[in-house]
């Protein structure tokens, strides 16, 4: 097995950094950025929003590329793995959402911290944990994030705490790691993630109030792909994500 997992490594390593090395030498004579043009968000109680425009330097863009390539290269391996048997127990991928923990990553600092449910091997990742450290967690080997012993739902990282699997559950738990940052009098934020399956529990709209009486330092963000973990997510709620949380 360590065989195998050094060699997934080395493959992976090698499959992420091939392609960007094409898209580098093939972009030599083109700019050194770009500018991408963003979605308006809907506002509540702002005058202005976000930037509609933002720019994407040719650096920066290769090192997201590359991480999201390393993402979906190591999800695949790990369904190829979990098929096989080698993964037993649960194993939520996230192949499809590299996006989103990789953009997510690039707009915060290392000091600050993230919480999500328990599609969390990408998130492990961008936290910096290795391929490695990861695939073997999820074979339930000593030398994982977690020493074997949480498996695909229970990973951790410096100011990564899960990898949570109960639905719902971590959104509490995000509010009061933000408490802390604020308590310590810490300039330091935490981003509370869940998914469109949660949207409805009652501990997520207290978790709410809870941030908004306090003023806590916390952003919740609905991974929302329309589709929970198997069924349509919007004939299952009475009401619109985006406009429910709007109150607070």
């Amino acid at each position: 097995m360590r065989k195998m997992l050094a060699a997934v490594s080395r493959v992976l390593s090698g499959a992420a950094q091939k392609p960007a090395s094409r898209v580098l030498v093939a972009s030599r004579n083109f700019a050194n950025d770009a500018t991408f043009e963003i979605k308006k968000c809907d506002l509540h109680r702002l005058e202005e929003g976000p930037p509609v425009t933002t720019v994407l330097t040719r650096e920066d863009g290769l090192k997201y590329y590359r991480m999201m390539q390393t993402v979906r290269r190591m999800e695949l391996k790990a369904d190829q793995l979990y098929k096989q048997k080698i993964i037993r127990g649960f194993c939520h991928l996230c192949d499809g959402q590299e996006a989103c923990c990789v953009g997510l990553e690039a707009g915060i600092n290392p000091t600050d911290h993230l919480i999500t449910a328990y599609r969390a091997h990408g998130f492990t990742f961008t936290r910096g944990l290795s391929v490695r450290e990861i695939l073997t967690e999820l074979t339930g080997r000593r030398g994982g994030c977690a020493k074997g012993k949480g498996g695909s739902m229970h990973m951790y990282a410096k100011n990564f705490y899960g990898g949570n699997g109960i639905v719902g559950a971590q959104v509490p738990l995000g509010a009061g790691i933000a408490l802390a940052c604020k308590y310590n009098g810490k300039d330091e934020v935490c981003l509370t993630l869940y998914g469109d399956g949660a949207a409805n529990q009652g501990q997520i709209f207290e978790a709410y109030n809870m941030a908004a009486l306090w003023k806590l330092p916390c952003i919740f963000i609905c991974e929302n792909c329309n589709h929970s973990i198997s069924s349509l997510v919007m004939p299952k709620l009475g009401f619109t994500i985006t406009l429910l949380t709007i109150q607070f």
